[in-house]
């Protein structure tokens, strides 16, 4: 009869805690003395009603002869107190210190998924960064290839296609074949040739398997990009991009350079928000695989990264994984 009355004075003081003082404390809406004063006077019934406890447990076991007679208030007393002062904090103690584990989890969670959305976001950001005077200029000298009757026109726009087609379909997934990622930067440059023409010196030159490979999409195209935008395009003569990618076993090496305009030629603009995003990514997606250098000389700007790609399997583990984690959040 004692256990389970002791059963039900915990309860009352656990459960009214965590889900009614507890709250308000947490809540910055809340007036934390007058939640004192509610939580004092909780802790007080509560005791009021464990001395109860206590009395009619001694009464009941006097009348079945447990004592000779209902022992006094100082044998009750002391029982009660030490009840009070040690059992009260360490099962209330337990129970809050689960309660806020629970409550630092979900905070967690909410953080991973407002980062993902965050990755996201920044994708799509990214998707638009692609800029419009890229596709403008393209569109411009498809157009006058087409009327003066040129045979690359079919290429370009077909070369053109497949970049698009990359840009709305393909990147909506977390990871991409490494193979579709360098074709879309193959694409992407010979079309910035076509555009220059013969003033333009580039080369391209990519090492090792790229095939059973995996990254992350538009990972690597804002470097590719600024090499023209800040580059190639204020350049008055001479202007040249070197790209070298080397994939070794499961490590990719992406080393760009290209030549600096004059910093008299240089016009000023706001420069680094694709490459900031592309900071941001790396740090969130490849935290502890990724090294980044990017090196300003007098006469070029270099671009020095190596990081680890995934493969399939690994896509598929992390698949199974996060089904795993959602049937165990649900239960």
């Amino acid at each position: 009869m004692n256990s389970l009355l002791m059963t039900i004075v915990h309860m009352a003081l656990v459960y009214g805690i965590l889900y009614f003082i507890l709250p308000r404390y947490l809540s910055k809406n809340k007036n934390q003395f007058i939640t004192t004063v509610m939580l004092v006077m909780f802790i007080a019934v509560v005791a009021c009603f464990n001395y109860l406890n206590f009395l009619l447990t001694f009464y009941t076991s006097t009348r079945m002869g447990f004592f000779d007679k209902m022992p006094g208030i100082d044998f009750i007393i002391p029982i009660w107190a030490r009840q009070i002062i040690f059992n009260y904090p360490t099962v209330v103690g337990f129970a809050v210190a689960i309660k806020l584990l629970k409550r630092w989890y979900l905070k967690q969670k909410e953080t991973e998924e407002l980062t993902r959305g965050k990755i996201n976001a920044e994708l799509i950001l990214l998707k638009a960064q692609v800029h419009p005077h890229f596709l403008f200029n393209t569109l411009n000298n498809i157009y006058s290839f087409i009327l003066n009757g040129s045979p690359k026109a079919p290429g370009m726009i077909k070369k053109l296609s497949g970049l698009l087609n990359y840009f709305l379909n393909e990147c909506n997934h977390t990871l991409v074949p490494l193979q579709k990622e360098i074709l879309m930067i193959q694409d992407y440059m010979a079309l910035e040739k076509i555009r220059y023409g013969d003033s333009l010196s580039m080369s391209l030159h990519i090492h090792g398997n790229v095939g059973n490979k995996l990254i992350s999409p538009l990972l690597l195209i804002p470097f590719v990009e600024n090499s023209f935008k800040h580059g190639t395009s204020r350049m008055l003569t001479h202007p040249w991009v070197t790209l070298e990618i080397n994939i070794e076993k499961d490590s990719l090496e992406f080393k760009l350079s290209n030549n600096k305009p004059d910093s008299n030629n240089e016009v000023p603009s706001k420069k680094g928000l694709g490459l900031n995003n592309v900071k941001k990514r790396l740090q969130i997606l490849y935290p502890d695989t990724h090294s980044l250098h990017i090196v300003e000389n007098a006469m070029s700007y270099d671009v020095a990264m190596k990081l680890v790609l995934h493969t399939p399997a690994e896509k598929q583990n992390n698949i199974h994984i996060t089904k795993e984690k959602k049937i165990y959040e649900l239960a």
